[in-house]
């Protein structure tokens, strides 16, 4: 009987840990990685814009080729969506939400499977020099505790994906 009180006890703790931990915890999560690309920010805007060059360079894509995707909308343009149905990539949809041209494009993402999300997916491009610098940002709200302690983790959970599609893209634009 002791040893089950015991039990209940550091079960008790570990419940108060992560519930009242989270009080603590970022409300926002958010990952940025950024790549140096030898051509114009134009350049670099048009072909982030244009959905059916994002399987040339999406880690994702190249994780489960295999996965349907589905481009619908304005080309180019505000509403334009890209949507992925697969087994490991799991399902959901980006559409795009604002445009400042050559500077930037916002999207928002959303994720059905296998957890359900929302965040933003935006891209930065800056020109310097001969070069622009291209980044991919991931900003998301932790509205409840598990989305508190996953927010802890999206850095190393995405970030090296960000930066293999970042590097797939300025090898494509760079050809």
């Amino acid at each position: 009987m002791k040893f089950l009180k015991i039990v209940l006890a550091v079960i008790v703790v570990i419940a108060l840990i992560i519930v009242l931990g989270s009080f603590f915890l970022p409300k926002n999560s958010r990952v940025e990685r950024s790549v140096m690309v030898a051509a114009t920010d134009s350049a670099a805007y048009v072909y982030v814009l244009d959905f059916s060059k994002f399987n040339d360079w999406s880690p994702w894509y190249e994780a489960e080729p295999t996965a349907k995707v589905v481009i619908s909308g304005p080309k180019a343009a505000v509403g334009e969506k890209y949507a992925w149905l697969g087994e490991e990539v799991g399902e959901g949809n980006f559409v795009v939400t604002k445009l400042e041209p050559y500077t930037a494009i916002y999207q928002e993402l959303t994720f059905i499977t296998p957890f359900e999300a929302k965040a933003e997916n935006n891209f930065k491009f800056e020109q310097q020099g001969d070069s622009t610098k291209v980044s991919w940002i991931y900003d998301g709200e932790n509205k409840g505790i598990v989305d508190k302690w996953m927010g802890l983790m999206m850095d190393g959970m995405i970030g090296k994906d960000y930066e293999k599609g970042l590097n797939k893209l300025k090898a494509n634009i760079e050809k």
